[in-house]
């Protein structure tokens, strides 16, 4: 499925959090907190009821679901934009995300983009702690591997569809929460970063999580050391350049797929 509008997915989960810091403005720190769940929530069941509603329609059809999930994305940008107004808003970063960690007199990090980093490496152990260890992870597995064969031994495909829709997009929602921390929330908030996710998928090898961790950080790495050299318009060009040099020769990415998974 190459789904368009996991951009607005991102963006959602930002707005939710929007919500909550409305809702608890005297615990930012907390709602920061609570925004995680309440942003999974509610990008996971918009991304089930975009499978449910429009996607299992179009199964094997990927032109088409690129052409259908676009007209989602724009119909949930003009939503947010009918609810929340066009305007930025603003989310306001809590005391233990401020600041910065000074290495030395031309470097220094700050503390929201670590702990990001951080949260970002805690969201992947659990998502494949869910794939390799739970009911739901061995269902999606058998049926991405062999689909008719798993519907054979009774396993509910058209469900594991949607839960596994779903746990992306409350995963990109989730996203979203740490996003609103270093940018402003906006109905294009996630316009930004679909190339980005895209470029990743195919770096790394579709299907794969270990892909997906070694290519967002190697390309996010690399980008931003090119950045001071070569300014962020060329540093992208050069990294997209790469891209296309790279599946010229290996098609599948980094790790791709093997055995009956790669069939």
């Amino acid at each position: 499925v190459i789904n368009m509008a996991h951009g607005e997915l991102i963006m959602l989960g930002a707005y939710s959090t929007y919500v909550v810091q409305q809702l608890m403005p005297n615990h930012i720190g907390l709602s920061i907190l609570i925004s995680i769940p309440v942003a999974f929530i509610v990008a996971g069941s918009v991304g089930i009821l975009i499978e449910r509603g429009v996607i299992q329609f179009l199964k094997g059809r990927p032109l088409e679901t690129l052409l259908a999930t676009f007209g989602i994305s724009l119909i949930l940008q003009q939503a947010v934009r009918s609810i929340f107004s066009p305007l930025n808003r603003q989310v306001f970063t809590p005391e233990w995300l401020s600041g910065s960690l000074q290495i030395n007199p031309v470097l220094s990090l700050t503390y929201n983009r670590l702990y990001i980093l951080l949260f970002a490496l805690m969201v992947f152990a659990m998502l494949l702690l869910i794939m390799k260890k739970t009911s739901l992870g061995l269902r999606v597995r058998a049926v991405s591997q062999n689909r008719d064969m798993a519907k054979a031994i009774g396993i509910r495909t058209e469900w594991v569809d949607a839960m596994t829709f779903g746990l992306g997009s409350g995963i990109a929602g989730v996203g979203g929460v740490a996003l609103s921390l270093i940018t402003n929330v906006g109905p294009n908030l996630g316009q930004a970063y679909i190339i980005d996710s895209f470029m990743v998928v195919v770096f790394g090898g579709a299907g794969n999580l270990w892909g997906t961790l070694v290519g967002s950080f190697g390309l996010g790495l690399t980008n931003k050391f090119l950045e001071p050299v070569t300014g962020a318009v060329l540093a992208n060009i050069l990294v997209l350049i790469f891209i296309i040099l790279f599946i010229q020769k290996r098609p599948r990415g980094l790790f791709p797929q093997k055995g009956r998974a790669a069939e």
